[in-house]
Parts: C-alpha cells; sequence; structure tokens
C-alpha cells in the first residue's frame, strides 16, 4: 500500500478522519544515483520549430574562403579560357569570373560585340589606369583590394568603365571617408568634385560640397579661386548652389557670384543665352532667406531690371514671408521647399542652422549644449546669444523623448517678446516645424520647444530615416521679435 504524502518515506500526514483524507498527490523523486540533466536556458523565448521541410534548409559554407580559394586563379594560365591585353602586358583570364562580376565584359564577350571564339581581347584603358588594371582584375576574383590615396580614383574609373557595382561602392566609401576629408580644397575640386559631376555620384558629390562648404564664401568671392568658380560647367554649379553646406555670408553674396559666373567675357555663350540659364538657375537661389533691404537692393540691379518678369514671383514670394509671422510660415503649404531652407549663413540673423552629426553614435540621456547669436534689433545690430540643450535620445528614464529647449543667454533689462521655430530639415524639404512665443525675463529666461510632440527619438532612430541625412540631424531655429 501506498504511504500517504508527507509521511515517513514521502507520504502526507493524514489529517482529522477518515473522510477527510485528501486527494492522493503524486510526487516524483529521482533516486540518488540517477544522473542529474545538464541545464539550458535560452535567451530566445520563442518556441522554434527545428523540424526540417520537405525542400530542405539553406547551408553555406566559408564564403571567404572560397574566395580566397578562386583568387588562386588570378592570371593563371589554368583553365584561362581567355587573355586580356593591357597596353604591354597581357593577363589570363577567365570568361565565367569576368562576367560574373561585369555586365560589360558579359556584353564584350558575347557573339554580337566579337568573335565568341577570339582567344584575345585588347582593352584600352586610360593611363592612369594601366598600372593599376592587375588590382582591379584581381578584386574580380578575390573581392579584394588595397585602396591607398593614389590609386583609389583610378579603381573607381575601372569600376565605372566595366561597371562592377560593388567594387565602385567599395571605392566611393573609401573616398568619401578616408580622401577627400582630409586633401586640400583644391584637388578636392579639381580632381574629386570634377570626376563625381560628370560620373553624377551623389554620394560623392555631396562629400566634395561638403568639404568645400566651409570656404565656400572665399570660392565664390576670393580671387585666388575666381578661374575654378568660372570654370564649372552648368551642371556644377546647380550642385553647388543646391546645397544647404554652403557657409556663404547671405543669399545676395551667392547670387552676385551667380552673376559673376554668368557674365563671364571667357564665356560669351552664357551671355547670349542669359535668360534661359537666369530662368533655370534662379531656381536655387533663396530668395526668402534674403531679407527686405536685400531684397530691396536685388531689385535695383541691371539684370533684374532687365528681366524683371522673371524675377517678379520670386520677390514676391520672399516680401511675403517675410511679412508673415513664424506661426503662419509653418502653416504656409508650399513652404517646405529648399528655397525656405537655411544656409550656413555667417552673416548676424534672425536664424540659425543646427547639424548634430553622427547621430547613432549620440548616447541615451546624452545633453548637447551648442550655442548661437542672433540680431536683438533691427536697429542697431547687436547680438543676442542663445543656447540650444538638445537631448537626441531623451533627457532622463523618466523622459525618453527628443527635446530642444530654446534658452536666451543674456541678461535682460525689460522683458523682450518673441517668436521661435524649430524645423527639422533633410537635403530637399523641411520636415516638420513647431512654433511658440515667448516672453523672456530675466527669471524666465528659457524654453521647451514642444518638438517631442512632432517627433519621436524611434523615428529618429528608425532604419532609413528620413530624419537623417547620412547620420546628420539637421535643425534650423528662426526668432522674430514680436511688435
Amino acid at each position: 500500500m501506498m504511504p500517504a504524502a508527507g509521511a515517513p518515506g514521502g507520504g502526507v500526514a493524514a489529517v482529522g478522519g477518515v473522510n477527510d483524507t485528501p486527494p492522493l498527490q503524486a510526487v516524483f523523486v529521482n533516486p540518488a544515483n540517477q544522473p542529474q540533466p545538464p541545464i539550458l536556458v535560452s535567451a530566445n523565448q520563442e518556441d522554434e520549430d527545428d523540424s526540417i521541410s520537405s525542400n530542405g534548409k539553406d547551408c553555406f559554407g566559408n564564403e571567404r574562403q572560397a574566395l580566397k580559394d578562386l583568387e588562386r586563379f588570378f592570371n593563371n594560365p589554368l583553365m584561362s579560357d581567355i587573355k586580356l591585353k593591357v597596353d604591354f602586358e597581357t593577363f589570363h583570364a577567365h570568361k565565367l569570373v569576368l562576367v560574373r562580376s561585369s555586365e560589360v565584359f558579359e556584353r564584350m564577350f558575347s557573339s554580337d560585340w566579337t568573335d565568341p571564339t577570339k582567344q584575345e581581347v585588347e582593352l584600352v584603358e586610360e593611363p592612369e589606369c594601366t598600372d593599376i588594371f592587375p588590382e582591379f582584375l584581381r578584386y574580380l576574383y578575390g573581392c579584394h583590394i588595397k585602396l591607398t590615396l593614389e590609386n583609389t580614383l583610378p579603381v573607381l574609373m575601372l569600376a565605372d568603365k566595366y561597371n562592377v557595382i560593388d567594387l565602385r561602392q567599395v571605392c566611393i566609401c573609401f573616398a568619401t571617408q578616408n580622401i577627400i576629408p582630409k586633401l586640400p580644397l583644391k584637388d578636392v575640386f579639381h580632381i574629386w568634385y570634377q570626376y563625381a559631376t560628370k560620373c553624377y555620384h551623389q554620394r560623392l558629390i555631396r562629400a566634395c560640397i561638403i568639404a568645400l562648404s566651409p570656404k565656400a564664401d572665399d570660392i565664390i568671392s576670393q580671387q585666388d579661386w575666381s578661374q575654378e568658380w568660372i570654370a564649372l560647367d552648368k551642371h556644377q554649379l546647380i550642385q553647388f548652389l543646391k546645397s544647404s553646406d554652403l557657409a556663404v555670408r547671405n543669399e545676395l553674396t551667392l547670387f552676385r557670384a551667380l552673376l559673376k559666373w554668368l557674365e563671364s567675357p571667357k564665356y560669351p555663350e552664357r551671355a547670349k543665352n542669359m535668360e534661359v540659364l537666369l530662368k533655370e538657375l534662379v531656381e536655387y537661389i533663396r530668395f526668402p532667406q534674403m531679407t527686405a533691404e536685400q531684397l530691396e537692393h536685388l531689385e535695383r540691379l541691371r539684370v533684374v531690371e532687365q528681366y524683371y518678369n522673371l524675377f517678379l514671383p520670386h520677390l514676391l514670394q520672399a516680401y511675403k514671408y517675410n511679412a508673415l509671422t513664424l506661426e503662419a510660415r509653418a502653416n504656409c503649404k508650399d513652404a517646405f521647399s529648399p528655397k525656405f531652407m537655411l544656409r550656413n549663413y555667417t552673416d548676424l540673423r534672425w536664424d540659425k542652422r543646427i547639424v548634430l552629426s553622427e547621430y547613432s553614435k549620440f548616447g541615451k540621456f546624452l545633453e548637447v549644449m551648442p550655442r548661437f547669436s542672433t540680431r536683438s534689433s533691427s536697429y542697431p545690430h547687436t547680438s543676442w546669444d542663445w543656447e540650444v540643450k538638445i537631448y537626441p535620445k531623451g533627457s532622463s528614464s523618466n523622459n525618453e523623448d527628443f527635446r530642444v529647449v530654446l534658452y536666451s543667454n543674456v541678461v535682460l533689462d525689460q522683458p523682450r517678446a518673441v517668436e521661435y521655430m524649430v524645423s527639422l530639415v533633410n537635403s530637399d524639404e523641411i520636415l516638420t516645424t513647431v512654433t511658440g512665443k515667448k516672453n523672456f525675463t530675466k527669471s524666465r529666461y528659457f524654453t521647451d520647444t514642444d518638438i517631442d510632440k512632432k517627433v519621436t527619438v524611434d523615428q529618429l532612430m528608425a532604419d532609413g530615416s528620413q530624419y537623417l541625412v547620412d547620420d546628420n540631424l539637421i535643425l534650423q531655429i528662426r526668432i522674430k521679435p514680436i511688435q
């Protein structure tokens, strides 16, 4: 007979009479000599189906080792079915390898291009590409190349010529991170910007403009840069004018530089096509960023008087924008295009552009405090110092919102009422805007802009977030006194 649970021997002690006996409970006891099973706790709490379907399961070997093994066939006569002659050197190659990496080679070896039985093909390369061709060809076998300051551009030229997409991306990535930021600006302008714009490599173009932007004022106005500025072709000029990264005094200065390009005696065809060129190029001038005084000065320029009907819509839009309150600007449906975005203007103004670079590297609850100055009145042109406390990824464990707090860094003798506008922008448009009003005093010297009600940290950190430009978060802040 089984003993009751809890009694000596592992049963349960009986309580009360026979009718009070509790239900029998099963107890499982492992014998002392039985092996104890290991304990494994998985971080993955979800049930996984480890069964193999009737279609099987994809399994992959060591891809790096496979490429390394393939690389031994580089310039190897073993199994070679084509020879490539470059200058005075001949390389043993394999059609399958070449065609796998390049549709240009695929076309080249087709019967429509050449005799498929031909055993040797002569390739005509630029002089700077001839010496580097072995490294290029080796990459097609082993997917590996050592890039340097000297060889990156020739390798990129070969990657472009033969449309080797992955090698092209490798070269562009290396150039934007390791070459362009460290080169003298003249080399950036004459070598990399020229090539990038000729081949329409937008990432390279942007990297070049970012490198040139801090000296944009010198490039458009200094004598030692005048030849480079005038020699730009139209496409290169447009890429320059489109950029918000340019550090220039004001928009009127940039317009004057455009006129210098148009009226250059060295290129008389531009003057002959003045109206056509003006109609296209003034679209990239941000007239709303000019002050009323600058717009009035603009109207007196000879070229504006001559083509007044062409400029009139831009002038009216700019005057209207200047007259509107910041709240009205935010509600204006057509005020989100690049024309209404700030550049890095160096004049003392009522606004400022702020860039938080490498947003992904900011830690949680980190506080950054950029400072800037604006005008304090229409006249005299004295400054008003500001500080912006930005919490890119939350301000505390209790508040994980993206916050922007505006502080006045001036001890005010009397209250100053202002409007403020904070916007997040990308390269092409203003994405979101908040506005507000604040009466700043000695004791009330800051205001929370409440931008967290429009944008969340999750939106900023999302893959492919529209709010980030090359991992940079861009804000623009405008201040306007309330009369």
